[in-house]
């Protein structure tokens, strides 16, 4: 069967996998992209999310620079209104996901978070990093 055809069922699995298998996936995919290519398929990945999803994608984006050693005022100092993007505010993500670009490790820590904690929001990920992601599943 090819990827097209199963990608409902491989949708299915990814949400339903245990968490460790799903991070696993996500740190074997995001791994291998460099900060720039992360942050286009993020941020175009922005556009097809509702502010929930939004706002859980914010939410991994700060834990993760925080984690990193850039703390929530260096954000805001940077003209992020982090209590937008916790409510899932479009331009304040989008932001959020720009400015995340200057501290790679972060970055993919914070994709990698996103993932494992909403497997079920995959299918709103952009198709070349949905497809590379269900690769590293399969």
């Amino acid at each position: 069967m090819s990827f097209l055809n199963n990608i409902g069922g491989l949708l299915q699995q990814f949400a339903n996998a245990k968490p460790d298998e799903v991070e696993n996936a996500a740190s074997d995919h995001v791994s291998g992209m460099d900060s720039s290519e992360l942050v286009d398929h993020l941020s175009a990945s922005a556009q097809n999310m509702d502010a929930a999803t939004l706002g859980s994608l914010a939410t991994s984006l700060l834990g993760a620079l925080t984690a990193h050693g850039h703390d929530e005022s260096q954000v805001q100092d940077a003209g992020i209104a982090t209590g937008d993007a916790r409510n899932g505010d479009l331009g304040a993500v989008t932001g959020l996901i720009e400015h995340a670009e200057h501290n790679p490790g972060a970055l993919k820590d914070a994709a990698v978070d996103f993932i494992k904690n909403n497997p079920q929001a995959v299918e709103q990920l952009t198709p070349d990093f949905l497809k590379g992601l269900l690769a590293k599943f399969e």
